[in-house]
């Protein structure tokens, strides 16, 4: 075997190993994810994995007077939740996912208080859904409803 057909080989193997070691590290990326979808009450499809610290909800705060003015807008908690006790993302994703404003079996509702009904989320409005996962991960994802439809923002 000369040298020329020696150093393709080796370049095909180099090659082969390289996209396996791609395609294995991209397969364990289990940072948390999610998609939104359903209507006018969303649906959160969350994915990958942690211990749930806290999940909540944001929208436009229309009683602060300062929201008026252009160019801004201050938010406020619509919804939140948190886990009663230790609570895999993996577990949440495998219910089907989380309905805006519907408390899953496991967690408590943190705000509103008392377990009121948040407020709807009004069309045309931006919103933030953010989860906070104990290893220091973190998703926050801005979204508006439109045509009665969840849109992510840049989607």
């Amino acid at each position: 075997m000369n040298s020329r057909n020696a150093f393709n080989g080796l370049s095909r193997v180099c090659i082969l190993v390289l996209a396996l070691s791609a395609v294995f590290l991209w397969g364990c990326d289990d940072r948390p994810r999610v998609t939104i979808e359903g209507g006018a009450t969303p649906v959160f499809k969350l994915s990958g994995s942690g211990s749930i610290q806290v999940i909540s909800v944001d929208g436009p705060d229309f009683e602060n007077p300062k929201s008026r003015e252009p160019g801004r807008r201050y938010m406020k908690p619509y919804w939140q939740i948190a886990p009663k006790v230790d609570y895999d993302l993996q577990r949440l994703e495998k219910s089907g996912g989380l309905v805006y404003g519907q408390v899953p079996e496991g967690f408590r509702q943190v705000f509103p208080e008392n377990g009121a009904a948040p407020r709807p989320l009004s069309e045309d409005e931006l919103f933030t859904f953010a989860l906070r996962v104990a290893n220091g991960g973190a998703i926050g994802v801005r979204f508006a409803i439109h045509n009665g439809k969840p849109a992510a923002e840049g989607s």
